[in-house]
């Protein structure tokens, strides 16, 4: 069996799992376009809080890697470099549905990380060892 592919198709698939809810009254697009942050048309996998939700409660598997920023030397806060280059870059390199979070310890954000849903992509994640080595390791077409 292939694997769905599009929002659409990945959303369709989700909602089977999903034990009757609201979801399952909203027209297919509106459900694409508050569970995914790049909405309808955009390109990427990425998941919004809402998106997260339903994939949990879908049980669907899912692994967490951690984002491994740099440390701003004065704050002590772990930063994404260039935010909208890394975001460009995740939309173009992971081909599987997957959110960008924090961990937060009493209330204060900590760690930075990325959840895949995907074992693939996760076993291959941890192969490369990091987020990184993962991102330098993939090619990708660029659209003319």
């Amino acid at each position: 069996m292939m694997s769905p592919r599009s929002k659409e198709e990945i959303t369709q698939a989700v909602l089977k799992e999903l034990p009757r809810c609201k979801w399952h009254s909203v027209p297919i697009g509106n459900v694409v376009f508050d569970w995914w942050l790049t909405g309808r048309g955009g390109q990427g996998l990425r998941l919004s809080d809402v998106g997260l939700k339903a994939f949990t409660e879908a049980n669907i598997s899912s692994w967490n890697f951690p984002l491994g920023l740099e440390s701003d030397k004065k704050t002590k806060r772990r930063k994404i470099i260039a935010p909208e280059a890394f975001v460009s870059e995740l939309i173009k390199k992971i081909k599987c549905p997957y959110y960008l979070g924090v961990y937060r310890v009493n209330g204060e954000n900590r760690e930075p990380y990325i959840k895949v849903f995907d074992h693939q992509t996760a076993m291959m994640m941890t192969i490369y060892g990091t987020l990184r080595d993962y991102l330098d390791a993939q090619e990708y077409k660029y659209d003319n």
